[in-house]
């Protein structure tokens, strides 16, 4: 009796844990310098503004572009350049915002859910799950690496529109036609940031199933209707901007279909891509160890929530976890080669809700709590520790490197670079170096060697750079 009547102290506090949790573990991203992709963006985006373009360009472009995400990269970008004068702590800054807003996107999408299916106390629910989700490893990259916003904005705005609809079924009048007219407008912005929300409308079905079966009045299956025009005009015209993609987001059946699946396990416990990186590239002790210490205290809050609260929620509830899922997820099962944590973002949205039904005004929420910040402590901290090929120690070379470089004398062109090491280069690139030094990125040319004649810039496998001139 004495537990129960402390339950709500113990949510409220699980609460204030998460939160402190995860302002205090991504604050020291807003210290993250630009690298790799953020360089082709910030001199793409800043040649645009030079050029007097409208803004609309971004979004009509006259060229095929990689990635049709006008949105979330170039008019981004455009905003990077003119007004945050491309600084990376700015840029950065904008990044975990969004990463609130995204978490207070999670927090609409539960407290809906939880009218709808009658949980109380929704509110609790709400804080719950949005403070839980903030929380969670997968977010190590859009917060860290400014080229990564558009995941953010895909939550925010795929949440946006699944809140809208799930508020919808009870709403009335003016109110009800707003959320309705709200989605197809939220889904268009969701798919103006990444391609993945084109798989809202199958979200939505899954969510209307999840709190509950009843027949769709028309106006739903108008609304519903309304998205799946948008994703057919979406895809009509991301057919004619785009050209074709890199190999590695091809996608096809095969062997790697296995291998995504058990990152997508990997994903949901919490696992850092860095540990699967070491066991894959050789050090398979320390890399099983990290993730051991991240998965099991992740399993554990999985089960904690779950295992003891299997009545919380009905079997039909119960099978919608993992087909929104599976579902959210669907195409990064297929990539033929990247994959990251983020990926699996939206999936991730509907079963940290049920996670906190799960334990809201119970004991075991400060519990889960605390299990679920330590996988994330763990798993992030160590992340930031590692030098190359680490994805954040590379961004550190990659800064230490091009800071050493702007203090000596501007290099003479045509700039020849001879790269020992292409993956530990990419956090640099001839775009990097076309904007640190100054220099015009049609004069840099990098290869595996230098050239005869020239001057050329010599990157060791371990990182070291030397210059050779002339006569050397």
């Amino acid at each position: 009796m004495r537990f129960a009547r402390n339950a709500p102290f113990f949510t409220g506090v699980a609460v204030a844990l998460l939160a402190a949790s995860a302002l205090a573990l991504w604050l020291p991203a807003l210290w993250t310098p630009f690298w790799g992709d953020d360089y082709v963006f910030l001199h793409a985006a800043h040649a645009t503004n030079a050029s007097g373009a409208p803004w609309w360009s971004d979004f009509w472009p006259t060229s095929p572009v990689r990635f049709w995400r006008p949105l979330s990269q170039e008019a981004y970008w455009r905003f990077v350049d003119a007004a945050l004068d491309s600084n990376a702590f700015a840029a950065h800054a904008v990044n975990l915002a969004f990463h609130v807003l995204a978490s207070l996107g999670v927090a609409l999408l539960a407290h809906r859910v939880a009218r709808a299916c009658a949980w109380t106390p929704a509110g609790w629910i709400a804080a719950l799950a949005a403070a839980m989700y903030g929380t969670l490893t997968m977010h190590l990259m859009p917060v860290h690496w400014a080229a990564a916003a558009n995941n953010a904005m895909l939550t925010l705005f795929t949440t946006l529109a699944l809140a809208a609809w799930i508020g919808a079924r009870d709403a009335r009048g003016r109110v009800r036609v707003a959320l309705l007219a709200s989605v197809p407008v939220s889904l268009a912005l969701a798919l103006l940031c990444k391609e993945s929300a084109a798989l809202t409308p199958g979200l939505m079905i899954v969510v209307a199933l999840f709190v509950g079966v009843r027949r769709p009045r028309a106006d739903e299956i108008l609304a519903w209707l309304a998205t799946v025009a948008v994703v057919v005009a979406w895809l009509v015209l991301r057919g004619r901007f785009t050209a074709n993609t890199d190999a590695a987001y091809e996608l096809g059946f095969g062997s790697h279909v296995v291998r995504n699946a058990a990152s997508f396990a990997a994903w949901l416990l919490n696992v850092p891509r860095e540990a699967l990186r070491m066991v894959v590239a050789g050090d398979r002790a320390a890399g099983l160890a990290w993730m051991a210490a991240t998965a099991l205290p992740m399993l554990a809050a999985w089960a904690l929530a779950f295992c003891c609260s299997r009545k919380a929620l009905v079997l039909r509830q119960w099978l919608a976890l993992p087909a929104f899922a599976v579902l959210a997820y669907g195409p990064y099962f297929l990539f033929a080669w990247n994959s990251y944590e983020y990926y699996a973002a939206i999936a991730a949205i509907l079963p940290v809700i049920a996670m906190a039904r799960c334990i809201v005004g119970t004991p075991r929420a400060l519990a889960v709590a605390a299990l679920v910040a330590l996988s994330s402590w763990i798993a992030v901290e160590g992340t930031r520790r590692l030098d190359h090929p680490g994805l954040i120690g590379r961004a550190r070379w990659a800064e230490a490197t091009l800071q050493a470089l702007e203090r000596q004398p501007t290099p003479a062109t045509p700039l020849h670079v001879a790269v020992a090491d292409e993956q530990r280069f990419y956090a640099i690139g001839g775009w990097g170096l076309a904007w640190r030094l100054d220099v015009p990125l049609q004069s840099i040319s990098v290869a595996r060697e230098c050239p005869s004649t020239g001057t050329c810039l010599i990157i060791e496998s371990d990182g070291r750079t030397h210059w050779r001139q002339d006569g050397d």
